[in-house]
């Protein structure tokens, strides 16, 4: 596993397929094979009900287009917007129209399980939290020592996960504290420079160390940069031992 790893989501290429029914295309953006993060992209053909399933890791989902309806009214999201579940948090189902596409992003390797798996349900995290939030409900905020930069919380700072979306002009330097637990950094809307690439949306940078990251540089027409970053739950699960990690491994495997 790397320290950082960048992606420019340009050069990935799309796949069709289908999953319980449900019809999308998606780009594998990062595998999770090498013990690092799980990151894909996704358009989901309209569908009144995406099932109800989970994860066996921590996820952020990045709507970036289109919209999503959960059940019984209990959040209706629009781009752009930000769903997290920790791991084994069951939610869903859920609708998708508008010319949806979102990132689907892991710390690792979390596979799928449907909830109509009997066995999934004995492994629900009792504990686990999700949150939901549009970022046109919240304000942009001046940031602190940095002229013409604005940004917007999208989760409470007192939360444990981050999200935060920044707005900068142009050459300017964003630097966030250590990613103890990985963070990604989703270009949003112009570019930004990181080791000499130049990266624009909806690429990332998905970094996890003890150290701070090298700031990015945003590009000639400034950026936006979504940074989400985990904390200690994206530890736990993943595609460990046991048949019901090998089965979510197994249906991620067959959906894309």
């Amino acid at each position: 596993m790397q320290d950082c790893y960048i992606v420019d989501a340009a050069n990935s290429p799309w796949k069709r397929s289908a999953s319980e029914g449900v019809a999308f295309a998606c780009q594998v953006l990062l595998s999770g094979e090498d013990g690092g993060p799980e990151a894909l992209r996704f358009r989901f053909d309209d569908c009144p009900s995406v099932y109800a399933h989970m994860h066996l890791t921590a996820q952020f989902q990045l709507l970036l287009n289109g919209t999503m309806d959960f059940p019984r009214g209990v959040k209706h999201l629009e781009a752009l917007s930000i769903h997290y579940t920790d791991h084994n948090m069951p939610y869903g189902p859920f609708a998708v129209a508008g010319g949806h596409e979102m990132l689907v992003l892991h710390p690792k390797a979390g596979g799928i399980i449907s909830m109509a798996n009997l066995d999934a349900r004995r492994q629900i995290n009792l504990r686990g939290r999700i949150f939901a939030s549009l970022a046109g409900e919240a304000e942009w905020r001046p940031m602190p020592g940095a002229d013409h930069s604005m940004y917007k919380l999208l989760m409470p700072p007192d939360y444990g996960p981050a999200a935060v979306v920044v707005r900068a002009p142009a050459q300017a330097a964003l630097g966030m504290p250590a990613p103890e637990f990985g963070r990604y950094e989703v270009v949003l809307e112009g570019s930004v420079i990181i080791d000499g690439r130049e990266i624009g949306p909806p690429g990332f940078r998905y970094c996890r160390s003890q150290a701070a990251a090298a700031p990015l540089v945003t590009g000639s027409r400034g950026a936006s940069v979504a940074f989400l970053t985990f904390d200690r739950d994206a530890l736990e699960g993943g595609i460990t031992s046991g048949v019901l990690a090998a089965e979510a491994a197994e249906a991620m495997a067959r959906a894309i």
